[in-house]
């Protein structure tokens, strides 16, 4: 692995980590991490990343702003600040690689659906986990039980404090994300992506509702469907 730091548009310091094949090769993967959490993804992207490299491709993941070693609070992210960052990183892997799949998990479906659509012509393919594509469904309006619990609570804290805590880490998020959250619509975009893409969701999700997934992806055979799986997946699956 070989780790560097570079810059968002804005000039936010990004650090990410090269993992690179033993042989000479011009296809590379970018991955993208959920919200909370970091270019790891606890542990499945450093997993993955290594079997990628077996198979020959060049992978490069990277932590977005306000999150793992890179710039800034996350109180202050946003979803255009996440998609300059996901633009910086693949702006860099292009520089060397002219074969480029995306890979988003999560929080980071969501910006690599919006990123994608604007952007086809600098990608071979997209792969969503799990991916967040409705917004409404999973902050605004939540109707999953671990968050719709929290929705009168959240919406106080944003009007009153303009900040509010997400999952067991205490996540602060700030106001400007939730704005952002109503213009934004990854389901909308995803539709509008021709390149070859395909969505993997855990039929047991949690976290973010497997029909927002089954809703919006037009081609069931670009659906697969992990039963049983939760939100992320172990080894096994």
């Amino acid at each position: 692995m070989k780790r560097i730091t570079f810059k968002s548009k804005d000039g936010t310091k990004l650090v990410g980590v090269w993992h690179l094949p033993k042989s000479k090769t011009n296809k590379a993967v970018v991955l993208a991490h959920g919200i909370t959490v970091n270019k790891d993804e606890s542990g499945v992207f450093v997993q993955l990343a290594d079997q990628l490299v077996e198979n020959g491709f060049a992978v490069f993941r990277f932590d977005f702003r306000g999150h793992g070693k890179s710039g800034g609070k996350s109180v202050d992210m946003t979803l255009s600040g996440e998609l300059s960052d996901l633009t910086a990183a693949i702006n860099l892997v292009k520089q060397q690689y002219c074969q480029i799949g995306l890979l988003g998990a999560s929080f980071g479906g969501g910006i690599s659906a919006l990123y994608t659509a604007k952007n086809q012509e600098k990608l071979q393919a997209l792969c969503l986990w799990n991916p967040v594509l409705n917004y409404d469904h999973c902050f605004l309006n939540p109707t999953l039980p671990w968050i719709a619990a929290r929705k009168t609570h959240i919406r106080n804290d944003i009007q009153t404090q303009r900040w509010t805590t997400l999952g067991k880490r205490n996540f602060i998020l700030g106001r400007k994300l939730f704005e952002e959250m109503v213009i934004f619509r990854p389901y909308e975009e995803i539709v509008k992506i021709n390149i070859p893409k395909i969505i993997i969701h855990g039929d047991k999700d949690t976290k973010v509702p497997y029909e927002d997934s089954k809703m919006y992806i037009n081609n069931s055979e670009s659906l697969v469907t992990i039963k049983e799986a939760e939100h992320g997946f172990h080894k096994k699956q």
